[in-house]
C-alpha cells in the first residue's frame, strides 16, 4: 500500500505504481517531441504550418483511437490494451528516429497518436483497483506525473540534440521498449468484464448521459484553455516580457513545481472536505482567475503571481474532473466513457495549439484572453450540463460526491 505518511492521504494499492511508471514514460516519449520541432522544420525545409501539423496529427489520431481503445479495454481487460498502445508508440517513435523524409516523419506521428488514444484506459485502470475515497488522490498522482513528464522531457530532449536529432528519438524508443517489459511483467491483469459486449453507439450513449456529458463539456474547455496557453507559452512570454528561452523554462518548471505540490498535498484534503463537484469548480475559478491576471501582465512579478494562481487552479480542477467523471460513468461502461474523455482531450489539443497561435499572432494577451473565456464557460456549465454557477449550487450534493 501507498501512503504519504504524515500528510493524511488515503493508502492506495500497490497496483497504481506500475502504472504510474508506465504513463511516465509514454509521456516522456511524447514530450522529447516539443523541443524539437523547429529542428525538423530545419532539416526537412517544413513551413510553420506542418510543424503544427506534427502536434495536431497525433492528437487527432488519438481522437479517433481513443473510444475504440477504451471500449475494448471494457471487452479483453485493461492491460493488453496498454501494451498493445505502447507497441504502436514504440514503432512510431523508432520509425521517426530512422526517418529521412517529410512523409515517414508524418506517418510516424500517426502511429504515435494511434498508440496514444489509450489513455482512457489507464485512466480506467486506476479507477478499477482504487476505491472511491482514494480516488481524488490517485488521479492527483496521476496528473503529477504528466507534470513530471512535461518538465523533464524537454529538458532530456535539448540534451541528447547535441549529438544528432535521431537520438532523442532512439531514447525514446528504448524508453518504450522498457516501459513494455516493465508492463507486461509489473501491472496486474484486471478481470475482463462478463456484462454484455458494449457499442461504441452505446459508449457514446452513455457519455451523453446528462451527470456524464455535463463533465465532458467542461472538461473540454478547461483541456482546451491549458492547451491553448501552454502550447504558446515561449512565444507568449517572449513577445511580453522579452525573456530568453532558458528563462522560459525555468518559468515552466517552477510552475509544475507548484502544480505538482498542489496536487499532492491540496486536492485529496480539499476534495474529501468539499467533495469532487466543488473542488472541480474552485479549481476552474481559480485558473480562470490566472489567466485574467495574466492579461495585464506586463512585468516580471505580476506575470509570476498571475502564473502561480493559474498553475494552482489547474492542478486543482484538473485531477477533480476526471475522478467526478469516473464516478458518474456506469462502472460497466467506465472504460468506454473513459476513452470518449480522451478523446474530447484530444480534441482540445487539436484545436488550441494553432488557435492560440493565431492569437499570439495578433496581439499576445489574446491567448489569455481565450483561455479565460473558455474556463469562464467552464466554470459556469454546471456538472449536469445546467447553465449556473456550480460552486455555490446543490453544495450539500456536491460535497457527498
Amino acid at each position: 500500500m501507498l501512503k504519504m505518511a504524515g500528510l493524511g492521504f488515503t493508502r492506495l494499492p500497490r497496483a497504481v505504481l506500475p502504472i504510474y511508471g508506465t504513463t511516465l514514460a509514454d509521456t516522456l516519449g511524447y514530450t522529447l517531441m516539443i523541443p524539437l520541432l523547429p529542428v525538423i522544420v530545419r532539416q526537412y525545409h517544413a513551413t510553420d504550418l506542418m510543424a503544427g501539423a506534427m502536434l495536431s496529427i497525433p492528437a487527432l489520431c488519438s481522437t479517433i483511437a481513443a473510444p475504440v481503445w477504451g471500449t475494448v479495454s471494457d471487452r479483453i481487460g485493461r492491460k493488453p490494451v496498454i501494451i498493445a498502445a505502447q507497441i504502436l508508440s514504440l514503432l512510431g517513435y523508432l520509425l521517426l528516429a530512422l526517418s529521412h523524409s517529410l512523409a515517414l516523419v508524418f506517418l510516424s506521428r500517426i502511429v504515435s497518436g494511434c498508440g496514444g488514444g489509450s489513455l482512457g484506459a489507464v485512466e480506467s485502470y486506476v479507477a478499477d483497483v482504487t476505491q472511491p475515497e482514494q480516488r481524488a488522490f490517485a488521479y492527483s498522482l496521476y496528473g503529477a506525473v504528466f507534470g513530471v513528464a512535461f518538465i523533464i522531457g524537454p529538458a532530456v530532449s535539448g540534451t541528447l540534440l547535441h549529438d544528432g536529432v535521431a537520438l532523442p528519438f532512439f531514447f525514446a524508443t528504448g524508453l518504450e521498449a522498457i516501459n513494455i517489459i516493465f508492463t507486461a511483467l509489473f501491472v496486474p491483469r484486471q478481470t475482463k468484464s462478463t456484462q454484455r459486449r458494449i457499442s461504441i453507439s452505446e459508449s457514446l450513449e452513455a457519455a451523453a448521459m446528462p451527470g456524464v456529458r455535463g463533465v465532458l463539456i467542461r472538461q473540454f474547455l478547461f483541456i482546451f484553455a491549458v492547451v491553448t496557453f501552454m502550447a504558446n507559452f515561449s512565444l507568449f512570454v517572449d513577445k511580453t516580457l522579452h525573456v530568453s528561452i532558458a528563462q522560459a523554462a525555468y518559468l515552466l518548471a517552477a510552475t509544475g513545481a507548484v502544480g505538482g505540490l498542489v496536487l499532492l498535498a491540496g486536492v485529496t484534503p480539499l476534495a474529501r472536505r468539499i467533495g469532487d463537484a466543488r473542488t472541480s469548480q474552485l479549481g476552474l475559478l481559480i485558473s480562470t482567475a490566472g489567466y485574467v491576471l495574466l492579461i495585464f501582465a506586463h512585468w516580471g512579478w505580476a506575470f509570476t503571481v498571475g502564473l502561480v494562481v493559474w498553475a494552482v487552479g489547474a492542478a486543482t480542477a484538473e485531477p477533480s474532473l476526471t475522478t467526478l467523471l469516473t464516478k458518474r460513468a456506469d462502472r460497466s461502461k467506465r472504460g468506454a466513457v473513459m476513452g470518449i474523455s480522451d478523446a474530447v482531450n484530444s480534441a482540445a489539443m487539436i484545436v488550441g495549439p494553432a488557435i492560440g497561435s493565431a492569437m499570439v499572432g495578433v496581439q499576445a494577451p489574446l491567448v489569455c484572453g481565450l483561455s479565460a473565456l473558455a474556463s469562464g464557460v467552464a466554470l459556469f456549465i454546471h456538472h449536469d450540463s445546467k447553465i449556473g454557477l456550480g460552486l455555490w449550487r446543490n453544495h450539500r450534493q456536491a460535497a457527498r460526491r
